[in-house]
């Protein structure tokens, strides 16, 4: 079973199933503090110490689950919710793409009609990491979530 391709061209490993066997990490960081972070949203980052200074609770070597990350949710109107990165409620997506490049990763999910874009990143000379989300209706008719 195929997971994913590399786009050259972006210079991006392209994952197209949130379902692969493992975490696949991508590695986030400036000059102080750094993060990784998985297909998944999964994932810890850490300013300098990775065992003392660590910000988010995540056990690496945790294989194969992926508990403990940067998780975002919609909640729709009738009550049902959903994250773009699958985890951690698992609700399955109509497509699902995460994009990891150099120094950044994003996360795409869509669900009847309605996509939802994250993008993660750690910016150079800054301690800290940011999340950017977008969330746009690419179907017909209004939505309210």
């Amino acid at each position: 079973m195929q997971f994913g391709f590399f786009d050259d061209a972006n210079r991006e490993y392209v994952i197209t199933t949130p379902k692969t066997p493992y975490p696949w990490i991508n590695y986030l960081g400036s000059e102080k503090f750094f993060g990784l972070i998985s297909h998944q949203a999964g994932g810890y980052c850490f300013y300098r110490d990775a065992r003392l200074r660590r910000l988010l609770r995540y056990r690496y070597n945790n294989a194969p689950t992926d508990v403990g990350g940067r998780y975002f949710y919609i909640r729709e109107q009738d009550g049902s919710f959903w994250s773009p990165s699958y985890m951690p409620v698992k609700t399955e997506l109509d497509s699902f793409e995460c994009r990891h490049g150099l120094g950044y990763t994003k996360i795409t999910g869509e669900r009847k009609g309605l996509r939802a874009e994250v993008t993660f990143l750690v910016p150079m000379g800054q301690n800290a990491e940011v999340h950017q989300v977008r969330v746009k209706n690419v179907g017909g008719a209004p939505r309210s979530f």
